[in-house]
């Protein structure tokens, strides 16, 4: 096995910053050791002096304007969690820590070919979340979790080199159970390596079991069984926007954060998504929702977020936005393929498609789809765009493609027809006789005329009622 920890020293302050582009001086405080203390600052704050263990009255002389954030655990958890979803694309295997995600990733490496390229890509999408993160890998979970916070970027590949890679760390990186760290402080001893080279059974005798366990587990010696990730069903995630954002296009900052955690999510389950349903939370207004459709199940972040740029470009903000959510119920199978020169020209279509509905909303943009029912006004209908097509059964007289809203009564002479003149028949007889199941009874016969000004119409006479009616017109 080979394990690769992904350590987010900085999360209690990016679940805060992640949603805006640029942020000012910010801290986040914690009660410790009985005061309100910096636990984390930004780097705007420490332009003015702040720094981790300062008090709070003292970061608020120092920076009058200085952003405060209570630590939030329970966000920070979640941010875990929608982390462990967007990872599930780079291993199957997956476990926690705190502030750490372990990846077993030796089935991996031959699929992505090799180290490097599984931490390309990995690396540069956390990024673009807004996610800052140190890493290590080793035979064992607990051994790659203790080298990314402690020695970041350490590969150790195999069992032979753990030793030497984990000797110079600190005895008291191995575990914070307050017990064990006690004992540790009693031994005299400071690191790994110290301890370790001790015969066993004199490190027996002085600090007992535990201890023994831990070095254990981190050297692979004793299994270190862990409770791993089940990816969900649903893909669901919330950016907390630090102050409020009350211009539309602002929101594609955030938005685009949202969209690359969910193609993650999608590429991990080999899916693709079809519906996106969007919420923007206000402070003292009901939530504004909208859907984002596409034409095709897609994992592409790009084409998302144009999508979701015509759309949002027309939505009229009822309040400031403090929050933005993202829930995908529903994703289909995802198969990707090349596309021939024709088929490029068929995609490019169906884009366009898109952004139009996006734009002008999906009510008002209809396909035409065909219903196998002989009569005319009854023959298709209304569909979303892009829906499979019923096609038309074969006929002796072909319909035009133009139809009447309703049959026009024509004027007869001597019992023929008159547009314009006397119509020339072309044809003889289509008869159409359906409808009597449904109380839409129909009895005609349809006629290809010619009009003396040279339009090619389509006629029929109602063989019950009598006389006859203009239905539609060639192009």
């Amino acid at each position: 096995m080979l394990w690769l920890a992904l350590y987010f020293p900085h999360l209690p302050l990016e679940v805060f910053t992640r949603g805006r582009q640029q942020a000012g001086a910010l801290a986040i405080i914690e009660k410790l050791g009985g005061r309100e203390q910096v636990s984390r600052c930004n780097s705007a704050a420490q332009a003015y002096g702040i720094r981790p263990g300062l008090a709070l009255p003292a970061a608020l002389a120092l920076c009058a304007g200085l952003s405060i954030q209570r630590r939030d655990r329970a966000s920070e958890q979640q941010a875990l969690y929608g982390l462990a979803a967007w990872a599930y694309q780079f291993s199957a295997r997956i476990s926690f820590d705190p502030s750490l995600l372990l990846l077993e990733v030796g089935a991996s490496l031959r699929l992505f070919g090799g180290l490097p390229a599984l931490l390309a890509p990995l690396q540069r999408e956390l990024e673009q979340l807004g996610y800052s993160v140190r890493h290590a890998v080793a035979p064992t979970p607990m051994a790659a979790g203790v080298l990314a916070r402690n020695r970041p970027d350490c590969q150790v590949m195999t069992q032979d080199g753990l030793c030497e890679a984990v000797a110079p760390l600190p005895l008291a990186c191995l575990t914070r159970a307050r017990d064990v760290r006690n004992l540790i402080r009693h031994i005299g001893m400071d690191s790994i390596g110290d301890v370790l080279a001790l015969p066993r059974a004199e490190l027996a005798r002085r600090t007992g079991p535990q201890l023994l366990n831990l070095l254990d587990r981190l050297l692979g010696r004793l299994p270190d069984p862990r409770p791993e990730w089940r990816q969900p069903r649903h893909f669901s995630q919330t950016i907390e926007l630090l102050g409020e954002i009350a211009q539309t296009m602002a929101l594609m900052f955030p938005a685009r954060r949202l969209i690359v955690a969910l193609c993650g999510f999608l590429r991990g389950q080999g899916g693709g998504a079809q519906r996106l349903q969007w919420t923007l939370r206000h402070r003292d207004q009901p939530p504004t929702r909208f859907g984002q459709g596409l034409l095709d199940p897609s994992r592409d972040p790009d084409h998302m977020l144009e999508v979701l740029r015509e759309r949002i470009e027309r939505l009229q903000l009822p309040a400031p936005v403090v929050a933005i959510d993202l829930r995908v119920d529903d994703w289909q199978a995802f198969e990707e393929r090349s596309l021939a020169l024709f088929e490029r020209s068929a995609q490019a279509d169906r884009a366009l498609l898109e952004r139009l509905s996006n734009r002008l909303g999906e009510q008002r943009i209809r396909g035409l789809r065909c219903l196998a029912d002989h009569r005319p006004e009854r023959a298709w209908q209304f569909c979303q765009p892009g829906e499979s097509v019923v096609p038309l059964s074969n006929r002796g007289v072909s319909q035009p493609p133009w139809l009447l809203p309703q049959p026009r009564p024509l004027k007869e002479y001597q019992g023929a027809p008159q547009y314009g003149g006397a119509l020339r028949l072309e044809n003889l007889p289509e008869r159409i006789e359906a409808g009597w199941w449904d109380g839409f009874d129909i009895t005609r016969d349809y006629f290809v005329a010619h009009s003396p000004a040279g339009e090619r119409l389509w006629v029929f006479r109602d063989r019950r009622a009598g006389g006859w009616y203009l239905h539609g017109l060639f192009m």
